[in-house]
């Protein structure tokens, strides 16, 4: 029974299922075929029998069994089950009964829902209750016979769906540990991005999480709720990415403006993990870590048990690692002024419940706290700024950008709200922001503000774009280095937009890097020689570090985003996405078209004479071989295995297989082939599932071979 708690609930629902629909055919077989050839037959009973079938099918089909303990299911569907075609067997004809055949169906049930030794158990009782008529009519030769072959019959029936099952959990274990896997690997890239901006917040949300798990335990906090708890932890100070640098990291109490826009950062750390479906769960734990027990707290005031008790937990271990650590402006408090500022704010500011026991934790198990003094580093003094504006402004300024690439989750949002700060915070004619091409060769232009006036009318995106070591910001890009051109034409450097005049322009160019990788190059370019200085050298520096940390955020979010959606190892879409964009189609008014499977033969041989890798080599040239074939409307994608699937909008059968066959050619090989169905939809009231079946049904397999 262990085993079928691990099955999703759709399985059980989708077994009891199957048991209604047995119910119907049993009663509905057995009132038809009692009027072929049976002179003689109990009407009554036969009645009586096919009205508590029916009662069974509508009690297995509508009942939530998920919610009843595994053990139940036995006895309430299987037994009664096995009662009724006992029943069926006597009254119609006994050892002379046509129902015989029926008898193997409770095994079957069993076996694919607990396993071979249920089922064979089943067919143990099936095959007792089919002797009975021995009894009650006497001895009859060729019926004992019968039983016996039905007997074994059974047993070879139960064992076939028992391996499926078996198949089923074990490739359902095996995504189970994937995705677990990939949580893992998701949170430690969030923390490694959090780490690169300030590594007392990486140590501390560690080390918090460490001491929150243990709590969580004793507070009897299981399996998935749990895990929350860790993950919530490790990530609770994950929004600190959108707090400014110079807030983030000042040496000293932080101003009544300032905390309020450190107050922002829960709330931004839960729009970073609501954009990631599989860490949205942890959205309002970290969310509500900075909640208080009376209702003081923040962001949303919550008090009591409306505060999540992940959120509690975090938030008194949190409290504990800050009073606990050295900070710039004070040394870490000792442990016993630690226990009476617990004790004191117990169901105040913390849960009671949670205080008690953490406690508990800290004098049984003392933690080792090993993070760095918060805001190590000392800000640079302030410089002379000259001009209209003074760096208590651009400070502000540089505030209001904090608090806006906070809420953009996109490159191309973050690099519209850099390049508009820049445009209003420094003299320009122009500005660019270049970010670097996936073969990380060039920069290409995704900001640029300032054609208009004459002598930039002609620059474009395109013919701005710079090759890395071309002209002044390929070579920033090269060097890594900001500089300052007081005229950019005649600098050794200089490469010249092709279609625009020669003039005298003078220019800052700073380089846009993350954890010691090149993203991109910030231009500012201004009509006239030697139009800036090294004071706006720096502040352009200060905006592009800002910028670097929201692009790689952004980027991470993207990245995050498509492993969501994409199979990694063919590129096409993975059956959740593809799913999900069917039920979109399907839904448009008037829509129509084709959904087309494909089916990979002689895959498992490849394996086992090559290797999983050859294996693998042919799905990725069948992902690129439809990549290719289909048009840019249609939509590809890795179904389960070695199956593919392609929705084709506005295209019938006969096109679809065109297509298949186009998919073929492209391949070009004869070990491996491949069988093809494909199924219509006319603004049918379809789901994906019905499309998806009915074009299985249709499969059929093609003439020639599909390449290895």
């Amino acid at each position: 029974m262990a085993e079928t708690e691990r099955i999703p609930v759709d399985f059980h629902q989708a077994m009891f299922r199957v048991a209604a629909v047995a119910f119907v055919t049993a009663a509905t077989v057995n009132v038809g075929s009692s009027f072929i050839g049976a002179p003689q037959f109990d009407f009554r009973a036969i009645v009586i029998i096919g009205i508590l079938s029916y009662v069974g099918a509508v009690v297995s089909w509508f009942f939530p069994w998920h919610r009843l303990p595994v053990e139940r299911f036995l006895v309430v569907i299987v037994l009664p089950g096995l009662a009724l075609l006992g029943f069926m067997l006597m009254y119609t004809g006994g050892v002379h009964s046509h129902i015989l055949p029926l008898f193997v169906a409770p095994a079957v049930f069993m076996a694919a829902a607990y396993g071979f030794r249920a089922g064979a158990a089943i067919a143990i009782f099936t095959a007792a209750t089919a002797t009975l008529p021995l009894f009650v009519n006497g001895w009859d030769s060729y019926y004992a016979r019968t039983v016996v072959v039905l007997a074994a019959a059974t047993m070879l029936c139960a064992y076939i769906p028992a391996q499926v099952r078996r198949a089923l959990l074990s490739e359902y274990e095996t995504r189970r540990r994937q995705q677990e896997e990939s949580y893992v690997a998701t949170i430690g890239a969030l923390a490694a991005v959090l780490d690169a901006k300030d590594r007392y917040t990486e140590a501390h949300s560690r080390e918090t999480a460490e001491l929150a798990v243990k709590v969580g335990k004793r507070l009897g906090l299981q399996g998935e709720q749990r895990r929350l708890l860790e993950y919530g932890a490790l990530l609770h100070d994950i929004g600190k990415i959108g707090i400014p640098g110079y807030i983030l990291q000042k040496p000293g109490p932080l101003t009544p403006e300032e905390f309020a826009v450190m107050r922002e950062h829960p709330v931004i750390g839960e729009r970073i993990l609501a954009s990631v479906p599989f860490l949205a769960p942890l959205g309002p734990i970290v969310r509500a870590e900075h909640e208080r027990w009376n209702g003081t707290g923040y962001p949303d005031g919550l008090k009591g048990e409306e505060i999540p008790i992940e959120a509690r937990i975090i938030h008194a271990c949190d409290a504990f690692h800050a009073m606990a650590s050295d900070r710039a402006y004070r040394k870490a408090l000792p442990p016993e002024e630690i226990m009476a500022e617990f004790r004191k704010e117990s169901a105040q500011q913390f849960d009671p419940r949670v205080v008690e026991v953490m406690l508990q934790v800290i004098e049984e198990e003392p933690p080792h706290v090993t993070a760095e003094a918060q805001a190590s580093g000392q800000p640079a003094p302030d410089p002379l700024v000259t001009g209209s504006r003074s760096w208590a402004q651009h400070m502000q300024s540089i505030e209001t950008l904090g608090q806006h690439l906070a809420r953009a989750t996109t490159i191309e949002d973050v690099c519209n709200r850099i390049g508009e700060t820049i445009s209003a915070m420094l003299p320009h004619d122009q500005c660019r922001v270049l970010l670097m091409s996936e073969d990380r060769t060039r920069l290409e232009i995704v900001y640029l503000n300032g054609t208009g006036p004459a002598e930039y009318r002609d620059v474009t995106s395109q013919n701005a774009a710079v090759a890395v070591g071309e002209g002044i910001a390929g070579w920033v890009a090269e060097s890594r280095r900001g500089v300052v051109i007081g005229d950019t034409e005649h600098h050794p450097k200089a490469a010249h937009v092709t279609g625009t005049d020669v003039i005298d322009e003078s220019m800052l160019a700073v380089p846009v890097v993350f954890e010691d990788e090149l993203l991109g190059v910030i231009v500012v370019l201004k009509l006239g020689l030697n139009q800036y200085n090294l004071d706006q050298l720096r502040l352009l520096t200060i905006l592009a570090n800002q910028a670097a940390v929201s692009i790689a955020n952004a980027r991470l979010i993207d990245r995050l985003a498509s492993a969501a959606t994409i199979d990694p190892l063919t590129g096409l879409m993975n059956r959740a996405a593809f799913e999900e964009a069917i039920n979109k189609q399907l839904l448009r008014p008037q829509s129509w078209g084709t959904l087309l499977m494909l089916d990979v033969d002689n895959l498992r041989e490849t394996n086992d004479a090559y290797g999983h890798r050859a294996g693998d080599a042919v799905l990725k040239r069948i992902g690129r071989a439809i990549r290719t074939s289909i048009r840019s409307d249609d939509l590809g994608s890795r179904w389960i295995g070695d199956n593919f699937a392609i929705l084709a909008p506005g295209i019938d059968a006969a096109q679809a297989e065109l297509l298949a066959k186009r998919i073929e050619t492209a391949v070009q090989s004869d070990r491996i082939s491949i069988r093809w169905g494909a199924a219509e939809y006319r603004g049918d009231a379809l789901t994906a599932q019905d499309l998806v079946a009915a074009a299985l049904r249709s499969t059929a397999r093609t003439s020639d071979g599909l390449a290895a």
